[in-house]
């Protein structure tokens, strides 16, 4: 019973998918796709052929694939590491240096950049290049200058204003015309070129002597007598005297020796000299109490 009713159902269900398959073989895009599957059944029949010949032949091609490697490494130079870095770094960068080209096609396609180029290549506009790029240290620093004084123009303004005012205040004390002040000016204007030209070096000098200026030692020096007329007038003769003596001494050198010195101090001037020299030692020394 077991066995017939098993039996049974296994012809039911291939009856029903005997009956399915002529469903669909009945259907019309069932039957266009066999028909293509036919007309191209020559084809399909080489591709077949094809894979099956290059499946029975897989490990031959591999060996031959890996021998061609072999050879291509060995034919490489001993740098093809660092042209193979090369290569990659360039093929991440081509996106972006193809963007750069067309932007140049671009540019240079304009015909504002032609005349500008035609411009470029006249002599004289080149040698006017090269003059600016040979002072291009002063044009940065004339740059810079200049953006400072247009940030701080109404306090320029304001202090140009305040001094003109007291310009014609002494103009008027002191009996100057306008012509003679157009003369100065005029007398002025040789040297500032060379005041320009000079002006970066002033700017460093100032920079380094400003932190001593803004020093207790340096008011201690404007508080002491190295500044005062006396001192400024005694320093600047005795330099007077020393560069005359030295100028002296290389015309005609001669020695001097202890009897010479006695000789020498009969001298009204050099009696003066050691004197002072000897004052000097005795207030000195006695401020080193």
């Amino acid at each position: 019973m077991t066995s017939n009713g098993a039996t049974t159902t296994s012809r039911t269900d291939r009856l029903l998918n005997a009956s399915a398959l002529l469903e669909r073989l009945n259907e019309p895009q069932t039957a266009a796709a066999l028909h293509l599957l036919l007309d191209k059944a020559e084809l399909l029949a080489f591709s077949v052929s094809a894979v099956d010949s290059l499946l029975q032949r897989g490990e031959t091609i591999a060996d031959n694939v890996a021998a061609s490697v072999h050879e291509l490494r060995a034919a490489l130079p001993e740098d093809s590491g660092y042209l193979t870095t090369q290569l990659i770094r360039l093929s991440r960068t081509l996106p972006q240096l193809t963007d750069t080209v067309e932007q140049l096609a671009a540019l240079t396609s304009q015909p504002a950049f032609q005349r500008l180029l035609t411009t470029l290549t006249k002599p004289e506009v080149l040698a006017a290049l090269e003059r600016l790029l040979a002072h291009s240290e002063l044009l940065s620093f004339l740059v810079s200058a200049l953006d400072h004084l247009l940030a701080r123009g109404d306090e320029l303004t304001e202090n140009i204003r305040s001094s003109i005012e007291e310009m014609r205040t002494v103009m008027v004390a002191q009996s100057v015309t306008p012509a003679q002040l157009i003369d100065a000016m005029v007398t002025f204007l040789p040297y500032f070129p060379r005041l320009v030209a000079v002006a970066p070096n002033f700017i460093e000098v100032i920079e380094r002597i400003e932190p001593f200026i803004a020093s207790e030692e340096f008011d201690a020096l404007l508080d002491s007598g190295v500044f005062d007329p006396e001192t400024v007038r005694l320093v600047g003769e005795a330099g007077d005297a020393f560069v005359a003596s030295r100028k002296e001494l290389r015309q005609s050198p001669k020695a001097v020796g202890v009897f010479g010195l006695l000789k020498a101090l009969r001298d009204p001037d050099v009696q003066r000299a050691a004197a002072l020299i000897v004052e000097f030692g005795r207030r000195f020394g006695r401020s080193l109490k």
